[in-house]
């Protein structure tokens, strides 16, 4: 079966694009998409994080690389399909994400690890929350 593009053409680049390709199939298959940032509700939440739970799990059982790939797309479908239901474009929260990360790098220009492998966060690093919620009222006007 030949499917069709049911999404408009925008100018929209990256995640933002990608946020609307699966706001297109949300609408299509008649999930919900909200129009503006809207907390979900916890049973709605909790059935967004059990279906990327179900793609986790794939991944963690995959035996191929294409099995891998898969899942993982999948877990970001799923990811961006619930931050469309929360009305949410990710594009700016990404890069306001990017930059905090990429200021962990350390005064000797090197990252520093935990035990486990986690990036450390050095001294008078900036947590981008306040960034996040002042990007995320933007989109509210």
């Amino acid at each position: 079966m030949e499917t069709t593009q049911t999404y408009k053409q925008t100018e929209a680049k990256g995640l933002d694009l990608a946020w609307e390709q699966v706001r297109a199939f949300q609408l299509a298959f008649n999930h919900p998409a909200s129009d503006e940032p809207t907390l979900l509700e916890a049973e709605r939440a909790v059935k967004r994080m059990n279906w990327i739970q179900e793609e986790v799990q794939e991944f963690l059982e995959a035996k191929t690389i294409v099995d891998q790939a898969d899942a993982m797309i999948d877990v970001i479908y799923f990811a961006i399909g619930t931050l469309v239901e929360m009305g949410v474009r990710p594009q700016a929260l990404m890069d306001i994400v990017q930059h905090a990360n990429m200021s962990k790098l350390w005064p000797d220009g090197k990252p520093h690890y935990k035990p486990d492998g986690k990036v450390m966060k050095p001294e008078g690093w900036e947590d981008p929350y306040p960034k996040l919620k002042e990007a995320i009222a933007q989109q509210m006007k």
